[in-house]
């Protein structure tokens, strides 16, 4: 896994390079979940949140693919692949135990939701969110397999991505 515990697995688009805000989130590395049209004048790349994405609050751009160049004073840059449905991610479930057997997994199949954030700030660690009841109208990411063996979930970005926009 990638520093920060989400990656690319199949059909990630090109890499784009992204503006971060300067004294926000500082210390992205790889592996991050981002987010589009965040910060100052809606100009930046942040990262996901606990609860992101959104539809109509958030864009999900993709994964970071190395760290951060912002500081506490001056704006960076950071180079992001991009996600869009059909790209297929994995991550971690939030709660292991949710998805150990293949009932459990099975009852979360194509099930919408997003992500949690150990905390609000880089040294966070990002998980699909496992606990969560599924929401097509509201989460952006659907469930489309997992491995109970580890639980890592496989899932796609499905709405609050950035070909959609915030609908």
């Amino acid at each position: 896994m990638a520093a920060n515990n989400i990656r690319i697995l199949k059909d990630g688009q090109t890499v784009q390079r992204a503006r971060v805000e300067a004294n926000i989130t500082l210390g992205i590395r790889e592996g991050d979940a981002m987010k589009a049209a965040a910060g100052s004048g809606t100009n930046y790349a942040a990262l996901l949140l606990t609860g992101d994405p959104e539809q109509a609050t958030d864009i999900f751009l993709g994964v970071s693919k190395g760290g951060a160049t912002n500081t506490a004073s001056v704006d960076g840059i950071i180079d992001v692949e991009i996600c869009v449905p059909g790209t297929i991610l994995e991550a971690k479930a939030t709660t292991a135990t949710n998805v150990n057997t293949d009932a459990k997994l099975l009852a979360l199949l194509f099930d919408h939701v997003s992500g949690d954030r150990s905390a609000a700030t880089a040294a966070g660690v990002w998980t699909l969110d496992s606990n969560e009841g599924t929401d097509a109208d509201v989460h952006g990411f659907m469930i489309l397999d997992g491995r109970i063996s580890d639980a890592m979930m496989f899932f796609t970005p499905a709405n609050a991505w950035i070909g959609r926009g915030l609908v």
